[in-house]
């Protein structure tokens, strides 16, 4: 794993952040690209691309402080170290940690709510279709996602459980995860690598690799708009609910927590709940919106058939 790509003028450049950037400039390129083909409009396209990176990011990092409330709260209350006085000045900056998106911390989830909930409002005030657009974006989200998790991978960041087979990613001293791993006490500081570890960042990279390829070739068959954005909620949401079993960084959160040491070894995983996470809640919403949106739609279509 690389998490610095490269330094230059003594400051290093960030894998992840590379990987972010490139997924972003992937989708605003493929998708004016497509927006030529299917009368969406490229001025349109590019507009909203700025919009969705400004909520995505803020939407994103909502969800990771309402997610990390009392951690932030001690942060602010008692500090980082706990210890100690404080200045009036550190006060000021351990209070506005919720603020410092450089420090890391982002829920894709957050971002997709945001960023929807924009697309919805800007598409409205521009008097365009939201399906026709989502459509659109939909496979190029799971693309530039599929990018993104790369960086996950190369950070260390989003990591998996260790994996009891002994197949799995292992990572060095630099990165997050072997970090986090020695605050929890799960590795001795003196180690070279973590354990073998479930490539989570991998897994769901390559499942929204597949996502991509299932939502472009379903679109060249598209019998109305609506079809691929439904698609994607629905496989994507599988995936996450998937992908979050094998999940083990700590920063995620549990609506509750199902641990049974007997279902974790026939999955070839170690300690750790398997449901139910933040992610896999939203999920089982993602499922019942596409249910209902299906059900709309299909009413709509019934409707102006019979008219």
């Amino acid at each position: 794993m690389r998490p610095t790509l490269f330094t230059i003028g003594g400051g290093d450049v960030r894998t992840y952040g590379v990987a972010m950037a490139l997924a972003f400039l992937v989708a605003v390129v493929l998708g004016a690209r497509a927006a030529k083909r299917r009368a969406v409009g490229v001025s349109l396209w590019l507009d909203l691309c700025f919009w969705l990176l400004v909520s995505g990011v803020l939407g994103s990092r909502l969800l990771f402080v309402i997610t990390n409330a009392d951690a932030f709260y001690q942060q602010c209350a008692v500090g980082v170290s706990g210890a100690g006085s404080r200045s009036l000045w550190r006060v000021l900056i351990d209070c506005s940690r919720p603020l410092h998106v450089w420090e890391g911390g982002l829920v894709y989830y957050g971002g997709v709510i945001a960023a929807t909930l924009t697309t919805v409002y800007y598409l409205r005030k521009r008097g365009a279709s939201f399906l026709r657009v989502a459509d659109l974006a939909a496979p190029l989200l799971a693309l530039g996602h599929a990018i993104g998790r790369l960086g996950c991978l190369a950070a260390g960041c989003c990591y998996g459980k260790v994996a009891l087979s002994g197949a799995g990613a292992r990572f060095p001293r630099e990165s997050l995860v072997f970090m986090e791993l020695v605050q929890r006490r799960l590795l001795d500081a003196g180690a070279q690598m973590t354990p073998a570890l479930h490539a989570t960042q991998l897994y769901e990279a390559l499942g929204e690799g597949l996502i991509f390829l299932a939502l472009t070739l379903l679109t060249a068959r598209r019998r109305y708009h609506g079809q691929i954005f439904i698609a994607y909620l629905l496989l994507y949401g599988l995936l996450r609910s998937v992908v979050e079993v094998f999940r083990d960084d700590p920063l995620r959160r549990f609506v509750f927590e199902l641990y049974t040491p007997a279902l974790n070894k026939s999955l070839g995983v170690g300690p750790g709940a398997l449901l139910l996470s933040t992610s896999q809640a939203i999920s089982l919403l993602m499922f019942v919106a596409a249910g209902v949106l299906w059900w709309k739609l299909r009413r709509a279509r019934g409707g102006a058939a019979g008219a």
